[in-house]
Parts: structure tokens; C-alpha cells; sequence
């Protein structure tokens, strides 16, 4: 039987961090003839395609300038018209990015999805940018068949531009392979603490900053790209470690941190980060927001630096047990799983698709 074609389109380089955008699109690729779009700037060095098996991809050259320049988006739209010429071919059309909305023709008649993983009000500096992608993103709610969110937060504001409850919740994951064992406590001298993730504007270095003037025994390292770098000492930098290797990297780390600061982009997000802290078996701290009060079991929470500093202190007065036991974890980890989250994904695809 001929699989139908599903056109995914991508929000981010293939090749940038592995994470919900490919590992859906390769999960897709298991019953769909999928074809993936994905942008990259001009001025990249890397020209190559990716190759992939049951995948076929296209490059949606990106311009400098072209969201802002009205003559150099023209020469963008223009080369964009190759890359999705034959679009009416595919039976479904994936959009993980609403600004590529403008793509899909209104004569357009198979089934359109549209996975919210962000809150683009909020996300970016510029206005007429976060403008233009409130139009197309409105414009794309109310029109999909299927409407896919990652929290809560994005459901409830999913749903209030649709004026229904359209939206499906369908979560992140985890994406470790290797899992480890909970990590027992161990009462030391000095304690390494580690962050694993993009480290830019909302990482709070306050509460750091106040544990370490306050808490001789304990030292922090930050790994992964640093787009926020604060000079302190007592915090290292480890820069970008492949997925595979993060293992090996923090095998001497006590705890595991996501100091966020509660913003609006925050928010909204289901992280990945706290899926991936349980696998690998470690004491997790991390600062409260509403959509993450479902990992209580797991996580000690703070919501002031003070409140960090005294939460850090005693933890490490005990050598800073995990909050979970390994059934815990083990629980977990099988029901969290991008197989589970793709079988719901599949079965809304089989409902709109008509089939009987």
C-alpha cells in the first residue's frame, strides 16, 4: 500500500539541537512519505542536505533583511516558490512554525496541522515581527484540522483565539537513550551543581550568585552554548556537548538545575531539560512555575534566590538525595515516552484523515 505524502514543515535548521521538531518528523516517517522543510540562512557555510532513511528534506534558503526589507523578502518569496511549487501533491502539511503558514495556498484541500510549541508574542525583541506572526498564527488556529500543543499555557491560549477547545496536548519527552541509576546521597566536601541547556536571557545568575557568596562547599558548571555569559567566580563554562556524551560530563555532578527566570516565555514551556534530569538518575532543583508542578514528586522547587540558598544548604547538608526512588523513575520514564506522544499524534492524524 502507497503511504500518503505528508509535507513537514520545520521551524529550525534540521541541524540545530535535536529535540521535538525531528524527532516527530522521524516518527511521522514510519507511516508517512514524508518530505521535511526546513530553514536555513544563505549565509551558512553548510550547504549540504541532510540524508535520512524514509525522509527526503528541502532547504528553505533564508535572505538577511528579508523580514524587514520589503524588496529583499520579494527575492525570498520568490525562491521559496521552487521549494513548495508542488505542494497541493501531499495529503497532510505539518507546520511547526506559523510564519511559514504563508506557504500553503487557500486552495490548498488536504489536511493541515499546526504543532504550538511557543508563545511568538513573547518570544522575540522585534514588534513587527511578533506582528506578523500573530497574523499568520492566528490565521493558521482557526484554520488547521488538527492543533497540536506542548503546555497548558499554550492550550489556554490556543484555544481562546480558535473560541473553542481545539487544541490536543500532546507533551514533550524523553530523548535519553542511556538511562541512569538514582544516584544515592553522598555527604562531601564540595559539591559540583551543573545546568544543561541554552544559557541566554531568561537564566537567572542571581540566585547562583547568592548561594555561592553564602555556601563555601559548592561550585557550578554551565554546559552548552552561552549566549548569556556572566563572569562569576565559582561558575564554569563547558560549552556545547554532543547528547550522547552529557552522560560521561556530569558523572561527578550532585544536582541538576534549571534557574529560569518566570517570565512569559517560560511560561509556556513543557522542558524537555527536567525529562532528561530524571533519566540520568540526579538530584534536580529547579525554580516553580505553574506548568511544572506536575513534577513535584521529583524536583525541590524554589521561588526566591533566598529561598535556593537555604534549599541548596540543606540538600547539602545531606548530600543531595534525588527526590524520586528508581521505581519512581522507572514509572516515569515508560510513560513519558516520543513513542507513546507519537502514538496520540498518529491517532488524531487516522481521525482527520477520514478513514474508517
Amino acid at each position: 500500500m502507497e503511504r500518503e505524502k505528508l509535507l513537514y514543515i520545520c521551524g529550525i535548521d534540521w541541524e540545530w539541537i535535536y529535540q521535538r521538531p525531528q524527532i516527530l518528523a522521524e516518527k511521522l516517517s514510519e507511516d508517512y512519505d514524508v518530505t521535511v522543510v526546513f530553514p536555513r540562512s544563505i549565509m551558512s557555510r553548510n550547504k549540504t542536505i541532510p540524508r535520512k532513511a524514509n525522509m527526503s528534506f528541502r532547504i528553505l534558503w533564508t535572505l538577511p533583511y528579508q523580514e524587514k526589507n520589503g524588496l529583499i523578502g520579494k527575492i525570498a518569496s520568490a525562491l521559496s516558490q521552487k521549494i513548495f511549487a508542488d505542494i497541493h501533491q501531499f495529503a497532510y502539511i505539518y507546520v511547526g512554525y506559523p510564519l511559514y503558514a504563508r506557504y500553503i495556498p487557500q486552495d490548498y484541500s488536504g489536511k493541515l496541522l499546526y504543532d504550538c510549541m511557543d508563545d511568538h508574542d513573547v518570544l522575540y525583541p522585534d514588534q513587527k515581527r511578533v506582528e506578523r506572526i500573530q497574523v499568520q498564527e492566528r490565521r493558521l488556529i482557526k484554520r488547521c484540522d488538527c492543533l497540536v500543543v506542548s503546555s497548558m499555557e499554550l492550550k489556554k491560549k490556543a484555544d481562546g483565539i480558535a473560541g473553542a477547545d481545539k487544541s490536543v496536548l500532546i507533551r514533550n519527552a524523553v530523548t535519553i537513550k542511556d538511562i541512569c541509576a538514582v544516584q544515592p546521597p553522598c555527604r562531601k566536601e564540595r559539591y559540583r551543581l551543573a545546568y544543561i541547556g541554552t544559557i541566554s536571557d531568561w537564566f537567572d545568575y542571581e540566585p547562583l550568585k547568592q548561594s555561592l557568596a553564602q555556601l563555601e562547599q559548592i561550585e557550578y558548571c554551565l554546559i552548552g552554548p552561552a549566549k548569556n555569559r556572566a563572569q562569576v567566580p565559582g561558575i564554569s563554562y563547558a560549552g556545547v556537548v554532543p547528547h550522547e556524551q552529557l552522560s560521561d560530563t556530569i558523572g561527578d555532578v550532585d544536582c541538576l538545575l534549571m534557574p529560569f527566570q518566570v517570565n512569559e516565555i517560560v511560561q509556556a514551556v513543557d522542558p524537555v531539560k527536567l525529562y532528561e534530569y530524571i533519566a540520568f538518575g540526579k538530584c534536580i532543583i529547579s525554580v516553580f512555575y505553574p506548568e511544572i508542578e506536575r513534577f513535584g514528586a521529583f524536583v525541590y522547587f524554589y521561588r526566591t534566590a533566598e529561598e535556593y540558598t537555604e534549599l541548596v544548604r540543606e540538600l547539602a547538608d545531606k548530600g543531595f538525595p534525588p527526590k524520586y526512588s528508581e521505581r519512581q523513575q522507572k514509572e516515569f520514564l515508560e510513560e513519558n515516552t516520543w513513542e507513546k506522544r507519537y502514538q496520540l499524534l498518529k491517532k488524531i492524524l487516522f481521525d482527520i484523515s477520514g478513514r474508517v
